[in-house]
């Protein structure tokens, strides 16, 4: 009898004993990864243990926490895989508790007590619910690709073709894109919420006066600009964002533009890899009139607000390639130099990778009229983008 008490007593220190345990050099490096027992790994940064809970903070800023004894190891280089265990797919089961209200959970059940059950999350994120709360537990058989696969997630979920979407740019990083070989963008991500960028136009003379940038507008509507965007998650599947434009003076062949705010809703359905962008904007000039001869002549062009609705879609569809399109809808009168552009409709694929992603696909304009010099309503030329996320992972 004194033997099962003495092993009673000293089972908690045996399963502690028996527990992983963070060591001093994985606390002082800034970035540690966390292999699994499941096979997953977690990038972050090791914070603390405080009892079988370690907790990492990701480079979004966002904490989570782990069970001690779902872990492995800990690494401060990235792991590799061997080619005895790599596998090109594999499937494997994936839990979804389903509540009452409708939400989903996806993770893998931890445990249960008479208050609470516990998930983990597949970034490694606990999360709680009470028993009540739960209407059924699914199933499903996920596939997963391995570092052999040449699997890559779309990393260019903030942007479509010319338009944005509701998510942020990661926090901490400088994000970059070239269009048509003349376009220059900048982005970069101050928090988990909040980024701000720039973009310029690259002095090329041949593609700046181009018949395809010159005669169509689109050398005044990719000018130089300022910009921001704040993003706000409502749930896992849906965010608002909110994106601020302004357009520097300029003086462009006949017209002197005195500058343009540009202010633009947001609504993404969806994950990043999959969804649906809808959005409201409105353009403001800073001077109503504007030196130059406009399409009912003189010396003065009156520029109002323009409203405009846009619509973009973004599907992941094979391990290395994500389709997007992106539309924008003007409303009301539009005062230009040019034709007035009633709609841009664009179509491309992304051949993502894993630091930067190529676009290739058409960009179309529809006029409310026929263009004077070649009486056409309908212009369609071929769109080229370049992505690249610079800094360290």
């Amino acid at each position: 009898m004194k033997t099962v008490l003495l092993v009673l007593l000293l089972s908690p220190c045996l399963v502690w004993a028996q527990v992983f345990k963070i060591t001093p050099q994985d606390t002082e490096r800034k970035q540690s990864y966390l292999i699994m027992r499941d096979g997953t790994v977690m990038r972050g940064q090791v914070i603390r243990q405080d009892s079988t809970i370690i907790s990492v903070r990701r480079r979004n800023g966002d904490m989570s926490f782990v069970e001690a004894d779902q872990v492995l190891s800990i690494t401060g280089e990235r792991p590799m895989s061997s080619a005895t265990t790599v596998s090109a797919q594999t499937s494997t089961p994936s839990t979804v508790f389903v509540m009452k209200d409708g939400a989903r959970v996806e993770g893998t059940f931890v445990k249960r007590d008479s208050t609470m059950i516990t998930v983990r999350r597949r970034n490694g994120q606990l999360t709680f619910f009470e028993p009540e709360l739960l209407a059924r537990v699914d199933t499903v058989r996920m596939e997963t690709f391995t570092a052999s696969s040449q699997g890559f997630t779309n990393r260019f979920s903030p942007w479509l073709l010319s338009g944005l979407t509701a998510y942020n740019a990661e926090k901490g990083r400088f994000y970059y894109r070239n269009t048509w070989l003349l376009l220059n963008e900048f982005d970069y991500g101050i928090t988990s919420f909040w980024s701000v960028g720039a973009r310029f136009i690259a002095p090329i003379p041949y593609l700046v006066y181009a018949d395809t940038y010159y005669g169509t507008g689109q050398y005044w509507e990719s000018a130089s600009r300022l910009f921001t965007k704040l993003s706000v998650p409502l749930g896992q599947s849906f965010r608002l964002g909110i994106n601020a434009m302004y357009q520097a003076n300029q003086r462009y062949m006949y017209t002197n533009s005195r500058g343009t705010w540009t202010l633009q809703a947001l609504a993404t359905i969806g994950s990043s890899q999959r969804n649906v962008t809808v959005g409201y904007g409105i353009a403001v000039p800073r001077a109503k009139l504007q030196t130059g001869f406009g399409p009912g002549g003189g010396l003065y062009t009156r520029f109002d607000n323009q409203t405009f609705l846009s619509l973009g879609i973004m599907q992941k569809v094979s391990r290395g390639l994500t389709l997007l399109s992106d539309n924008r809808f003007n409303l009301g009168d539009q005062y230009s130099i040019y034709n007035e552009e009633r709609v841009s409709a664009s179509f491309a694929l992304r051949i993502d990778r894993r630091r930067h992603a190529f676009d290739l696909g058409v960009f179309g304009l529809i006029y409310k009229r026929p263009m004077l010099y070649d009486n056409k309503s309908v212009r369609f030329f071929p769109y080229l983008g370049y992505n690249l996320i610079i800094g360290r992972d």
